[in-house]
Formats: structure tokens, C-alpha cells, sequence
């Protein structure tokens, strides 16, 4: 019995093996997309088909190069497939990234369809080519513009390299490179003055009530005031009060100025040049403010000119020699002294001389033939200003050893306004970038409390800066 069993156990797993090896028979083949079906490779479509766009098509009806076709009959069934659309090509003129987005014949130069070089006579290049933008034309690069025009951003923000950077991509405009503006040589530097008698006006700075500023203060807004409350009041007495004494100083030193109350300084402030014999704002003393609202020395100097001075304006001299005397250092606040053979004579004033680099502080070089040290040179090479400023633009220019940009036009001059602030610079006629300046005093910003600046002449740098006394010995 036991062995019927396994002989019928053995009969059954031997059927179930030669099933196994007749369904693996090699000649068994998968079906095919017929023509006209989807595939995803030739392979997948049948014999004299092949696949194109993801669909089975007649190998004889289609083009080889990808063209319009029509395939009949490739299943049997008389069914009519049309071939995939070519792609459209750009002509001569047209947008392109790569040559073949051109129709036969022509490159992709400058991100425009062109007429290969090979085309044109000799070799000679591009034969026509695109029509450039012109200024205010739209632009992807500046190459789409005119020569003399460069492609800038409409945005502002992304006029900056750092917008750019960060993939930033704003339609720009085509935009002349020069501007065609010429420096004017003048600039708002907070000149409170052109002439001296701009200086006589009563600053606003001494409108507040006495009370409050004791030492200036008058509580009036106008000279006209002032004569109204002063009404009855002897500026000449020997005491007055100290509201009294700031309003009959105000009187005098800005309303009623004389020729020599005040002078107008190259630089366009209002110098007090009146004799002194006290201190601060009453008769016979010396302003606080001058009328833009600068502050000026309220100090008398009793002792030397009798003008409202500071005690350094005591260090004047013509020789060295006469520093010896005890004269006061020019730069020390006028509580050092010069003692023998420790400084130097530099225009009318004593400073402690220096003899080498090291005598002076950073930034500072010694001026070996005045000795005194000055400003040392900005820069030595292109590469410190191009690290400095973060820019590559930026050169070391000499003889002045400033990091600037050595410009051939405008546009070189406003590379990034994070550097160099607002787009106002233009480039001169020796290929330096200078502020465009200002035409009019109405472009000029007011000074305190709203008062009127002036329009004036650029100064000329000081070579080497201001002069400064050696830190050692």
C-alpha cells in the first residue's frame, strides 16, 4: 500500500516538472505594440517598426530626420498614422540657445540665429545678422544691444552683482553707457556761505529760550524780535541779565554786522573774526553757532590773538626754533607743550617732528623733508583694491595711491552700488570716476533746522592730508 503511494506522489510532481519545461519553451516570443501603438523603445514595437515621440511607426514612411510622415498598412489593417511634427527652427534674426535651434545653414551666435561664418565670403563672418536693441529696448544680455548700449536690469534691485549671483533674472533694458553728462566741479559739502555777509543771520540754533541754553540762548526767532525785546535794555551796562546778555551779543554779532564780524572760509563756513575779551555768548565774547548751526570756539583766546580761538591758535611760528620757545603742540588738545629740539615748524604751527615710518600711527607716514607724518598711501597694488573693495574693477591708481576705477565710460564707474552708493558717478576726461556734482543750490540738502546750504566749488585734496604729530621717538 505504501508503496502505491509514492509511485503516485512520483507520477504526479513528474507531470508538473514537464509542464514547467514545455511553459518555457525558447520559441515562445512576448507580444509587440503593433504600428501605431505606445512604446518606449524600438524594441518594444514590431519587426519594420520603430519607436518615435513614444509611438510605433513604418521605418520606410518616416523621414530620418524626424519629419512628417505617413505610414499605411504596417499592422494589416489598412490604418493611416501620421508621424511626429518636426520641430520648428529659428530663422535668420530669431532667439536661440544652441545651433540646433537654427534652421540649416545657420549658427546660434550671440543667442541669435545668424548666417554661419563659413557662409560668408573669404571667411569673412556672420553676413547680416540681428537687429540690435536700442536705448530703452528690451534685453536679455547686453550683446541684444546697440554698440554704445548695455543691457541693464529694469529692476533696481538686481543692478547689483549679488542679485545677479543668486540667479536673479528681470528683463533689462538697453541703456546707454554714458550718460553724456560732465562733471561740473562743484558739490554740496555743507557750505553754509559764498560771500560773508551770508554769515549775518541769526541761526536757528538760538531760537531756544535761555533757560534752556543760558550761554546762547536768546527765545527768539528773528532779528525783528530781537529788537523788540531788547526795547529799553542797555546792551553797554556792566551787568545785564543772562538772557539780556546772549540777546545784545545776538544783536551785534548777527544782526547788525560789521565788515570785520565775519569772513567766509574757502570752505564755505562763516568764521567769527571779531576781538574778544570773554568767553561764550555775551557782549564782547564769542558765538556758539555760526548761521547754518555749525558750533564754533565760544573760548576767547585773552592771553594771545584776542579772537575767538582755541589755545593751539598760541603754536604759531616760522621756524623750528621758535617751537623751542615752549610754543603748544598744534594736535594735542593745547595742553602739551614743545621743549627743546622735540618739534617741528609746518605751516605756522609746532608739531612733534617724526623720523621714520615707525614714529607715526597707522595710517601714517613720515614726511621726511617737513617731518611731520601724513596719510599714508591708500594702496600699493590693483590687487589690494580689488580684495579691499571687493571688486576686480577697482584699481590702484597713482600718483595719489587711491583704490578707484580707471574708467572708459560711465557705466565702469557704477559697478555695483553697494560699493560706490547711488549710480552718480561718471568718468572724466583723465579716465577717472567723479561724482557728477551738483548745478544749483536747490540740490544741495538743508542743514539744521531746514537752513539753506550752497552749491559750491569742489576742494582740492591736501596732498598727503592733514598733517599729525609722531606718536613716538
Amino acid at each position: 500500500m505504501r508503496n502505491t503511494v509514492i509511485w503516485s506522489f512520483l507520477s504526479l510532481a513528474a507531470l508538473a516538472t514537464g509542464g514547467l519545461v514545455t511553459g518555457c519553451d525558447s520559441d515562445a516570443k512576448l507580444a509587440r505594440s503593433a504600428l501605431g501603438d505606445s512604446c518606449d523603445t524600438t524594441s518594444d514595437c514590431n519587426d519594420d517598426l520603430r519607436c518615435i515621440d513614444h509611438t510605433c511607426y513604418n521605418k520606410k514612411g518616416t523621414t530620418s530626420s524626424g519629419g512628417s510622415s505617413t505610414s499605411e498598412g504596417g499592422d494589416g489593417t489598412g490604418a493611416t498614422v501620421t508621424g511626429p511634427k518636426p520641430p520648428v527652427l529659428g530663422g535668420e534674426g530669431e532667439t536661440c540657445t544652441k545651433r540646433a535651434d537654427c534652421e540649416d545653414g545657420l549658427a546660434c551666435l550671440s543667442q541669435r540665429c545668424q548666417k554661419d561664418a563659413s557662409s560668408g565670403e573669404g571667411g569673412a563672418g556672420p553676413v547680416g545678422g540681428p537687429t540690435l536693441g536700442g536705448p530703452g529696448e528690451t534685453c536679455g544680455l547686453t550683446s541684444d544691444c546697440a554698440t554704445g548700449l548695455a543691457c541693464l536690469p529694469s529692476d533696481g534691485f538686481n543692478n547689483f552683482p549679488e542679485a545677479k549671483a543668486i540667479g536673479s533674472n528681470s528683463i533689462g533694458v538697453c541703456t546707454p553707457t554714458d550718460s553724456g553728462l560732465e562733471p561740473t566741479g562743484k558739490s554740496c559739502n555743507g557750505a553754509e556761505c559764498t560771500i560773508a555777509d551770508d554769515c549775518c543771520e541769526l541761526p536757528v540754533a538760538t531760537h531756544i529760550a535761555n533757560a534752556l541754553a543760558p550761554t546762547y540762548g536768546t527765545g527768539v526767532n528773528s532779528c525783528a524780535e530781537l529788537e523788540v525785546v531788547l526795547d529799553g535794555v542797555n546792551c553797554g551796562a556792566a551787568v545785564l541779565t543772562t538772557a539780556n546778555a546772549a540777546r545784545c551779543f545776538a544783536k551785534t554779532a548777527y544782526c547788525t554786522c560789521g565788515k570785520t564780524t565775519w569772513t567766509c572760509s574757502d570752505a564755505g563756513r562763516c568764521v567769527y573774526g571779531a576781538t574778544c575779551t570773554k568767553d561764550y555768548a555775551t557782549p564782547e565774547g564769542c558765538p556758539t553757532y555760526s548761521r547754518a548751526g555749525y558750533a564754533l570756539t565760544s573760548l576767547c583766546d585773552t592771553e594771545g590773538s584776542g579772537k575767538c580761538e582755541p589755545p593751539a591758535a598760541l603754536a604759531t611760528c616760522k621756524k623750528d626754533v621758535d617751537c623751542d620757545k615752549g610754543l603748544i603742540v598744534a594736535d594735542a588738545g593745547g595742553v602739551e607743550r614743545c621743549t627743546a629740539g622735540e618739534c617741528t615748524c609746518y605751516t605756522g604751527a609746532c608739531y612733534r617732528k617724526c623720523g621714520e615710518d615707525l614714529d607715526c600711527a597707522k595710517g601714517k607716514t613720515c614726511d621726511t623733508k617737513t617731518k611731520v607724518c601724513v596719510a599714508a598711501a591708500a594702496c600699493e597694488s590693483d590687487a589690494f583694491c580689488a580684495t579691499y573693495n571687493n571688486d576686480i574693477h577697482s584699481k590702484c591708481l597713482m600718483p595719489e595711491g587711491v583704490c578707484d576705477t580707471q574708467c572708459d565710460n560711465d557705466r565702469q564707474c557704477n559697478y555695483g552700488n553697494l560699493t560706490y552708493g547711488p549710480n552718480t558717478r561718471v568718468c572724466n576726461a583723465m579716465h577717472r570716476c567723479e561724482l557728477v556734482g551738483c548745478t544749483s543750490d536747490s540740490e544741495c540738502p538743508a542743514a539744521a533746522g531746514g537752513v539753506k546750504l550752497f552749491c559750491t566749488e569742489t576742494p582740492a585734496p591736501v596732498a598727503g592730508g592733514t598733517a599729525s604729530s609722531a606718536i613716538t621717538d
